[in-house]
């Protein structure tokens, strides 16, 4: 995002240890038919292609080509210039529906393949949301697991502020999902759901709400919805981000 002097940082931050336990454990790129990780809220791509670096995914140093033209890593999640991504996303709301698509693909050819959907809570205000988790409780799409990041912010003010989304539990459960909420920073109990998913333990579709800090790790941007987008990091800032990541490692 220095480099690109631009780029949704604050969401990309609130989502890291939900995509990299995903990624690191059960995504397996050697494998044609592998597991499919969608990541609805597509501006906090950032974060995935963070995690695709660190598994040795991108060309050297093409982590610095972030939103420029020609870049294999757009601003949003583009399929048609990376194809080791499950989909373009973006356009809030769809990509649940996408991954509903993978896991009715998966059925219909007998394949044991899991989908793991990542949504924004304010991408919970889309009523397209709605009729995707209606559809999976009814149908139970049990090879879907649905993630929340519940950062408590969208693009310019809180999610309270703007259309809060109440009952949430009670929401979900009347659809017939299975609710769990927790610490979306606790790598440890986001890998004990995966793997509780990923061996069929849970007698219905899971969704699970966690509960994350907007700019986590970074002491001035944590809950600091200024920084949901960027359009300049400083140096001055970029050697102080860079300085608290290595300090709290």
């Amino acid at each position: 995002i220095y480099h690109a002097q631009s780029g949704h940082i604050g969401p990309s931050l609130s989502i890291v240890e939900i995509v990299s336990s995903v990624y690191k454990e059960h995504i397996d790129f050697n494998n044609e038919n592998r597991n499919k990780f969608i990541l609805s809220k597509g501006h906090a791509v950032p974060a995935l292609y963070a995690v695709y670096d660190q598994l040795g995914l991108l060309k050297k140093n093409e982590i610095t080509t972030l939103r420029k033209f020609g870049s294999r890593l757009q601003g949003h999640p583009d399929l048609r210039k990376l194809d080791i991504l499950d989909a373009g996303t973006g356009a809030l709301g769809q990509g649940l529906s996408i991954a509903i698509g993978y896991c009715l693909g998966f059925k219909l050819q007998n394949l044991p393949n899991k989908v793991f959907c990542l949504l924004g809570d304010g991408e919970l205000q889309e009523g397209q949301i709605w009729e995707s988790l209606m559809y999976i409780g009814v149908k139970k799409i049990k090879n879907l697991i649905v993630f929340i990041d519940g950062n408590k912010f969208q693009n310019e003010f809180s999610i309270d502020e703007t259309l809060p989304i109440k009952n949430l539990k009670e929401k979900f459960t009347s659809f017939g999902l299975k609710y769990i909420e927790i610490d979306g920073h606790d790598y440890e109990v986001l890998s004990d759901i995966n793997d509780d998913f990923i061996n069929n333990k849970f007698d219905s579709p899971v969704i699970v709400y966690c509960n994350t800090i907007k700019g986590k790790g970074i002491s001035f941007m944590e809950n600091n919805n200024s920084y949901h987008h960027i359009k300049n990091l400083s140096q001055q800032d970029y050697y102080k981000i860079i300085t608290e990541i290595e300090n709290s490692k």
